[in-house]
């Protein structure tokens, strides 16, 4: 479900992964995105928020993957 936050709206997901200084960034880049949307170049911009996200996203899934395993090793 993050993943489609992502993509729709990359602030957002990074904002509920828990990085809200990298939202902040991200949402002042999004909104220029908006801007230059008009003459075509925000498509560009757009794509490399969405990848931004995903790949926060697909770290903190993998961080709580791997926090799972170790504290069931450690019982």
């Amino acid at each position: 479900m993050l993943y489609i936050v992502a993509l729709i709206v990359p602030p957002l997901a990074l904002l509920l992964c828990g990085k809200p200084f990298q939202a902040i960034i991200s949402a002042v880049v999004w909104l220029l995105a908006w801007i230059l949307a008009i003459f075509g170049a925000g498509f560009i911009m757009w794509c490399v928020l969405a990848l931004w996200a995903i790949m926060v996203v697909r770290d903190r899934n993998t961080r709580k993957m791997m926090e799972d395993i170790a504290s069931k090793s450690h019982k």
